[in-house]
């Protein structure tokens, strides 16, 4: 309700109200695009960026979904046609996966967990821009199927299918990573 109040002034004009709404949901799409770019410079670029695009085309959101999942949208398109363009690298997203939860473990079991994670993200570098976006949606900032076909602009079956085969996808990888660590 507080986006709508804020969408619907700066639609008459109080640009003011658009601070409100970046300050919002600054961290979040921050953090959406450092999980995918390996460079802060370049994540807080692309941010800048997604607030430019979100601030230009406020007047074209039509409020039939939540404005998170809009938003979301325009970063996910934004991030990677800026990786297309210039090419950027992944970023490791260990830093993520690292808060399983704080369970007291041995020092043994901490290094094995250390170890899987690293790598997880071996392999989660190995895939292209707009799978690791999807994974981050799903399995890191929890977004619902239906979010993420919307946010994606695919169909929620599709998106099911595209996450079943990253999986399978990363489980080969690990397994390959497992094998060469081992040999």
């Amino acid at each position: 309700m507080k986006d709508l109040l804020h969408i619907q002034a700066v639609k008459t004009g109080d640009t003011r109200a658009f601070a409100a709404i970046v300050s919002d949901y600054q961290q979040m799409v921050f953090t959406i695009v450092m999980k995918i770019v390996e460079n802060r410079e370049d994540a807080e670029d692309i941010t800048q960026e997604i607030f430019i695009k979100v601030f230009k085309s406020l007047g074209q959101f039509k409020e039939e979904s939540e404005f998170s999942t809009w938003l979301y949208r325009i970063a996910y398109n934004t991030t990677l046609s800026e990786l297309r363009k210039k090419k950027l690298f992944f970023t490791s997203i260990d830093d993520n996966l690292s808060t399983i939860n704080e369970i007291d473990t041995d020092e043994k079991e901490e290094e094995e967990i250390e170890i899987k994670l690293q790598y997880l993200d071996i392999a989660l570098k190995k895939l292209p821009p707009d799978e690791i976006f999807l994974v981050t949606l799903y399995y890191m900032d929890e977004q619902s199927i239906e979010n993420i076909s919307i946010i994606s602009n695919l169909s929620a079956s599709n998106v099911k299918v595209k996450l079943h085969r990253i999986r399978k996808k990363l489980a080969l990888e690990l397994n390959k990573i497992i094998q060469d660590e081992y040999k």
